[in-house]
């Protein structure tokens, strides 16, 4: 006791410190995300609070519900000159995370310490209690406005959009050049037109294997052949389907360089994934056997009556087929999309057809396997189990696309909660001094889970991460304003993407 009297005795002129304007050297923050909350202490260079009786964390959930601690850091022992033999939470960040029945509230108390520096004395604060809860609410609204502003004080050093490999996003962490590239949009830095040309056809050619097209497979052969129509019929749908998928791209292309339109949008729509969900739904059916899905008729469209029977459809699918992929948002065709912007925005209007080329591309294999799918002989016995196996798939599919649409339902996902966990990033990286690595990421986002399975767990890119004040700026829905702002600023056309700041100085 007498030495905790000792130690407060400091604090009269640590309070004098700290009005004149000293930076607060303790910042606390709440992130509740579903049934979890994460608080986060972050203690500045040369601080550090107790672990004593003079800390204490009290956390209720709904109506005073009790919480499970799921994690608690472990303090750091040490012969402090104040305390004498003491744990503390030295510099650095420290996380808590509690499991309960939200909304969460409850209060943090703790004490810290200035070490001896130079010619400042050590010195320790008075005690301070941070509140979770409620009390918070009140400067949410404020947070969400000055995520904005306070991000003026920062300046952009690079970015990189796209799937990164290990290797790519360890040089976007510490690049090796002379010189620092302010901007990496992906596989088409530095490569020549004809080599772009040629990636851009080969990536089309990769898209046809995405998990978005796959489930499509059975469903195109029986629109574009195996039906013993002929060479000739299948080709020509074939072909139809190639074309549906070439005019999809180059629409969707122009829209977004033309008008500035960001890609990945639609797939961020709860009403498009349920759609989807339902048709792929349908299709399970009728692998199945509840009802047979014929497409031999022929269809026709008032009032004109056009007759195009599966030549039409296909085309259709085609087109269908190519807009899945392009949800999935492929890194080729992110690369292409800004590569196409860039080349239009410097006076080449040829640009604009870089992303037909890339529909092209997906389209190359279809009018031959059509041919060759058309003289197929009838299904027999074992395609029954080949059949059976294309249904499970696709339920699969519709088993993902409807959960990304109930994810995607309001109230699911707050912009302003992000505005706000920005904000607090950001002011804890002004105290720390650390640059900011913001990982603008979403659910619907493919290639942003790819990243977190397959990259960020590596041990070096861990290890380069920790250089970093990290936030994860979840873009659920890139057309909310307050989203689209932030992607507007860093001119960030599809996810994932990534920027690395620093504070101006």
């Amino acid at each position: 006791m007498f030495k905790l009297l000792l130690a407060v005795m400091f604090c009269v002129a640590a309070m004098a410190v700290r009005a004149a304007g000293e930076v607060k050297p303790f910042l606390w923050t709440a992130a509740a995300s579903g049934d979890t909350l994460e608080l986060t202490a972050t203690v500045a260079p040369g601080h550090y609070f107790y672990a004593n009786e003079t800390f204490e964390i009290a956390i209720s959930g709904k109506d005073g519900r009790a919480v499970v601690a799921e994690s608690v850091p472990k303090p750091v022992d040490t012969d402090d000159e104040f305390m004498g033999k003491v744990k503390i939470f030295p510099a650095g960040k420290w996380v808590w995370k509690f499991r309960g029945v939200p909304p969460f509230s409850g209060t943090v108390d703790y004490q810290g310490c200035r070490k001896a520096a130079g010619s400042e004395p050590a010195l320790c604060y008075m005690p301070e209690t941070y509140t979770v809860g409620s009390a918070e609410a009140i400067p949410a609204a404020a947070g969400a406005a000055n995520a904005e502003s306070r991000l003026d004080a920062f300046r952009l050093e690079r970015k990189a959009v796209g799937l990164q490999s290990v290797a790519e996003f360890r040089e976007f962490l510490a690049p090796t050049g002379g010189e620092i590239q302010t901007e990496k949009s992906g596989m088409f830095d530095g490569v020549g037109i004809w080599l772009v040309i040629l990636l851009t056809l080969v990536g089309g050619l990769g898209l046809n294997l995405t998990p978005c097209v796959l489930p499509m497979i059975p469903v195109n052969l029986a629109i574009i052949g195996a039906d013993g129509a002929g060479r000739t019929a299948g080709f020509r749908r074939g072909l139809a389907y190639g074309i549906g998928m070439a005019a999809a791209y180059g629409i969707l292309g122009v829209v977004v360089i033309l008008t500035g339109a960001r890609f990945g949008e639609l797939n961020s729509s709860s009403l498009f994934n349920f759609v989807i969900a339902a048709v792929f739904a349908v299709l399970a059916a009728a692998m199945f056997g509840a009802f047979n899905l014929d497409f031999s008729g022929r269809v026709r469209i008032s009032p004109k009556k056009l007759r195009g029977g599966k030549t039409v459809i296909a085309f259709v699918m085609g087109a269908l087929a190519a807009l899945l992929a392009g949800a999935c948002v492929a890194p080729v065709v992110i690369g292409v999309l800004l590569f196409s912007a860039e080349l239009y925005n410097g006076g080449n209007y040829f640009a604009l057809g870089l992303p037909f080329l890339l529909g092209i591309g997906m389209a190359l294999p279809w009018p031959l396997a059509g041919a060759g799918f058309g003289v197929l002989p009838k299904p027999g016995r074992f395609m029954v189990v080949v059949k059976y196996a294309f249904g499970g798939i696709i339920v699969l599919a519709a088993a993902w696309y409807a959960w990304t649409g109930f994810t995607l339902l309001p109230g699911k996902f707050s912009p302003q909660e992000e505005l706000v966990n920005l904000d607090r990033r950001l002011e804890a990286a002004q105290l720390s001094g650390k640059p900011v690595l913001v990982d603008f990421w979403a659910t619907w986002c493919k290639n942003c889970k790819e990243m977190e399975r397959d990259v960020f767990p590596e041990p070096e890119i861990k290890t380069l991460m920790q250089k970093y004040e990290v936030v994860k700026f979840q873009a659920e829905k890139p057309g909310a304003p307050e989203v689209r702002a932030i992607l507007d600023r860093y001119d960030i056309p599809g996810l994932p993407a990534f920027v690395i700041l620093s504070e101006k100085r």
